[in-house]
């Protein structure tokens, strides 16, 4: 059985990697990989059939990033590439913004209980917060975005995932080892990657109603007819940023005027529309979804490490 793991923008007509296959869409491949049931859930064995099926998902999505940016569908969901067509421009940006680009999961800890003869350039007694510091002036000089994570126990002083262009890989080996040099016996550091940007970036898609699209627009005094058609929601296109304004200067619903705004902005055919299928892309730590624009430009200097953007 497959099911959809991917949006691929390949580099060239290069063989999918054994198990996987595509669809066309546009310049972009839709991946489908084999999808390992998870079975019925019991207490005995919930966990490690979940870790399992977590795990070859994630071996799937890795073995793509040779071929091409990768974002990442969130499992479970069902679309083909005519869903995806509407959004050719939008994942057209999303894959300039990944392009290149791979994440790691970093875990930093302080072993108390090792014995204490660290470099005299830290402080002692050891001061988490002054360490933490330390760490967070080297991650910036070369990280490009990341997201901060629980900490999972006391000794732990980062849980971070990084965002960096896949050229610093070397660059990040040898500034972690500089962090463990500070002091070899007490810090301990884990680093799982690289893999796509699943955490700042992995891809779902939302199926609106024409119903609420008409009520959308009716909520800006703007009307549709009944299926709105793509050719109407064109021509409303240039009206909705005005609208949009005088919604939230008279205290309307601002999610009306932000559908809108999303459903204009898609290439849509012409006819009538009985329900909209708009991408919809989370980023870990972030309730709403987000757009290209979350993460850094192509070619940005490295972000300050520890920011959301």
């Amino acid at each position: 059985m497959t099911a959809p793991l991917a949006i691929l923008r390949p580099h060239a007509q290069m063989p999918l990697p054994a198990g996987l296959s595509g669809e066309p869409c546009g310049a972009f491949l839709l991946v489908h990989g084999v999808d390992l049931p998870v079975g019925r859930v019991t207490f005995g064995k919930t966990r490690s059939a979940v870790l399992q099926h977590a795990g070859h998902r994630q071996a799937q999505l890795e073995s793509l990033l040779p071929l091409g940016p990768v974002l990442a569908l969130q499992p479970g969901v069902r679309l083909t590439p005519a869903d995806l067509a509407p959004a050719h421009a939008e994942l057209a940006e999303w894959c300039d913004r990944l392009e290149g680009r791979v994440q790691f999961q970093l875990t930093v800890c302080w072993d108390m209980a090792a014995p204490r003869r660290c470099p005299t350039r830290l402080p002692l007694p050891p001061d988490k917060a002054a360490i933490r510091i330390q760490l967070e002036a080297r991650l910036s000089q070369l990280v490009q975005d990341s997201i901060e994570l629980p900490l999972g126990s006391d000794d732990m002083l980062m849980n971070r995932v990084l965002l960096l262009d896949i050229t610093d890989e070397g660059r990040l080996d040898a500034l972690l080892a500089r962090i463990d040099a500070l002091c070899p016996e007490r810090l301990r550091l884990r680093l799982v990657g690289p893999s796509p940007a699943v955490s700042f970036a992995l891809a779902a898609l939302r199926r609106i109603s024409g119903a609420d699209v008409g009520s959308a627009a009716a909520a800006l005094g703007l009307g549709l007819p009944s299926p709105p058609t793509g050719a109407a929601l064109a021509a409303l296109g240039p009206l909705v940023p005005e609208r949009r304004r005088r919604a939230l200067r008279q205290g309307c619903d601002p999610d009306h005027a932000r559908l809108l705004s999303r459903v204009c902005a898609l290439s849509l055919p012409p006819g009538p529309l009985e329900e909209v299928p708009i991408l919809s892309v989370r980023r870990e730590g972030c309730a709403d979804p987000v757009g290209p624009r979350s993460l850094p430009a192509p070619g940005a200097a490295p972000r300050q490490s520890g920011t959301d953007g």
